[in-house]
């Protein structure tokens, strides 16, 4: 088959702008494939995840309207760790898929032309490793972090005013590091230790426009995910709304109030990680530039292809 732009090449310096254009030219030629391979893994967790969403917010609003119904604890926060493994689970899924399909792509005469899951089910296994075992240090550094906070608070709850403050800063700082390493770790195969070391290195010499990358490419993912989430948002309001003015009208019991917010939470979700894939995008053709500028990656591919002719 002729394609009728040419392959996109990853490794290029390209200004902002360029970078954006690049982005949305390969989402343009890759949708389908993306968008089906999305269905297949990704709308299975929306299907737990709107339920738990729900019953965390049932929950929730039932205690809201009807006080001596009692909070019922061990539910609110069984469902929400369910809710939180699946945010999990899903990120950690499709950050795989675009990354596993960005390599594909890269590597196939063919691109993403009739590829098939079982093409690249290894691949995809290898890289949802990496990436669940890099989330699980983030989360224990988290942890970490939180514990000593309290700690500190317990102390003193004036310590709060430092490091509350800090925590805010350090995540500014770390923003640009951090946008870079899973794109980093995933395609140059790296340990998980030195590519860390190496995205700060990176992520700090290009510290500004990969803030702006990072600034651009989730307002755009935001107002993505807000679009499938109004509805959602609206008809839980209304119902909680209705039964904070009628708590005799039970409207958490009505089947089709249920069913029509279960529906609704699943295009939420599945919005939600939709809108995720944009911002993986961005990053990765971010991390292209910025090694291309650091190691002219281009210039040494196109040596080893002379030495081969």
């Amino acid at each position: 088959m002729e394609y009728p732009n040419p392959k996109i090449k990853y490794y290029r310096i390209r200004t902002f702008g360029e970078r954006l254009n690049a982005s949305f030219d390969y989402l343009r030629e890759t949708w389908k494939p993306i968008l089906k391979f999305t269905l297949y893994l990704i709308l299975p967790i929306c299907l737990i995840q709107s339920f738990v969403t729900n019953a965390v917010m049932r929950i929730a609003f039932i205690t809201g309207y009807d006080s001596g119904a009692g909070f019922n604890f061990v539910s609110f926060i069984g469902n929400y760790l369910v809710y939180y493994l699946c945010i999990l689970l899903g990120s950690a899924v499709i950050s795989a898929l675009v990354y596993t399909l960005m390599q594909e792509y890269e590597r196939r005469e063919t691109r993403l032309m009739n590829i098939r899951l079982a093409d690249f089910q290894s691949l995809l296994t290898k890289n949802f490793k990496k990436i669940v075992g890099a989330s699980l240090l983030f989360i224990a550094v988290m942890f970490l972090y939180a514990g000593l906070s309290a700690l500190l608070a317990f102390v003193s709850l004036w310590t709060l005013i430092i490091t509350i403050p800090l925590l805010l800063v350090v995540t500014v700082v770390l923003i640009s590091p951090f946008a870079l390493f899973i794109p980093m770790y995933l395609f140059e195969d790296r340990p998980l230790i030195p590519s860390l070391r190496k995205s700060f290195v990176y992520g700090f010499r290009a510290w500004g426009e990969t803030f702006l990358t990072v600034l651009v490419f989730g307002l755009l993912a935001n107002i993505i995910s807000m679009a499938t989430m109004m509805p959602w948002y609206i008809l839980t309001l209304v119902g909680s709304v209705m039964g904070l003015a009628n708590p005799a009208s039970e409207i958490n019991s009505q089947v089709w109030y249920n069913l029509l917010t279960y529906l609704l939470g699943i295009v939420q979700s599945y919005g939600i990680y939709l809108s995720s894939i944009i911002t993986a995008t961005g990053y990765a053709f971010q991390y292209f530039h910025v090694r291309e500028k650091q190691e002219s990656v281009s210039v040494d591919g196109s040596i080893r292809d002379f030495d081969k002719l």
